[in-house]
């Protein structure tokens, strides 16, 4: 290994911890903060930090107002319509569920690229599709079967959702990268996803309480750790080792996010959802590695956690 490499691997390897742990600061906020108001103060906190870096980072960057609708349309899907599948799903069902779940969305980008952009379904392809579909199969029919199953099936669909929304949200942003930086982007999204965020927050008055010190600091965590510096991290890791490296990378984050929602949570998963788990894991890192050998179109990796 280059030497010249060994940062960008180590904060690859940091966001996809970041990420990991992501679901587990959810699953802890969302228990005592309404999903749309944890949604909302994640985005207040994270459009602060990402406006001053963009301000920092790139001083000249400017939105055209052609840009504004599409703009606005990504951080509608991508912010409040992905948050609002992922915070409430995360509640019902459990974080190892959830992150599996999310991890299909490179495998799902595959069939949005074959059916809105006639991208070729080679067999590779569709064996990946297959398995990432079993793999969800297996980890939502086990969840029925666990304590809580109605509520966890509930959970696991809406993650199903989510994973759905960020597959379009990546579609309406691709036009974005020929204009802007993927820093600019992503704040001028995260600004009008947490403007659409006000009102469905709002709607959540009754369910607003005082909490504890430990809540606010999983908040914090959110909104600076995951959605600011974990993609800081992601984007400086892209650019030094290439998008294909990158994906493989960010298959840990189900894997970090099993562990320790395991060790700290105190989250069982039954072996049919760690063999579920391992498919999805094995049919992302499939299509990622077409990707980083130059044998198939590039999936959208996806930084939605």
């Amino acid at each position: 290994m280059r030497k010249s490499n060994l940062l960008p691997l180590l904060a690859i390897t940091l966001a996809a911890v970041i990420w990991g742990l992501s679901f587990l600061s959810i699953k802890v906020s969302v228990a005592v903060i309404p999903p749309m108001t944890l949604a909302l103060l994640r985005f207040l906190t994270a459009s602060l930090v990402l406006v001053a870096m963009l301000k920092i980072l790139e001083p000249g960057a400017k939105m055209r107002k052609k840009d504004v609708p599409s703009l606005a349309a990504a951080g509608l899907m991508g912010i409040t319509v992905y948050f609002f599948f992922e915070n409430n799903g995360v509640k019902l069902t459990t974080a190892s569920a959830a992150s599996i779940i999310v991890a299909t969305i490179p495998v799902m980008s595959i069939l949005a690229d074959y059916i809105f952009f006639r991208a070729p379904l080679s067999p590779g392809k569709i064996f990946c599709v297959a398995l990432s579909v079993l793999g969800v199969y297996l980890v939502v029919e086990a969840g029925v079967k666990m304590p809580g199953g109605r509520n966890n099936l509930a959970g696991n669909l809406l993650m199903i959702g989510a994973a759905v929304s960020w597959v379009v949200y990546s579609i309406v942003t691709r036009p974005l990268g020929k204009k802007y930086s993927q820093l600019a982007i992503v704040t001028y999204q995260t600004l009008f996803g947490t403007f659409s965020l006000i009102p469905l927050a709002l709607l959540e008055r009754s369910g607003w309480q005082s909490v504890s010190g430990t809540v606010m600091l999983n908040v914090f965590y959110l909104g600076l750790f995951c959605s600011a510096l974990g993609y800081y991290l992601y984007v400086y890791a892209m650019k030094k080792l290439g998008m294909g490296t990158v994906s493989l990378f960010i298959n840990l984050v189900p894997v970090v996010t099993v562990v320790s929602s395991h060790f700290i949570l105190g989250e069982m998963v039954s072996p049919v959802q760690m063999a579920g788990g391992a498919l999805v894991v094995a049919s992302v890192y499939l299509a990622g590695w077409k990707q980083s050998s130059g044998k198939g179109t590039a999936a959208s990796s996806g930084t939605s956690v």
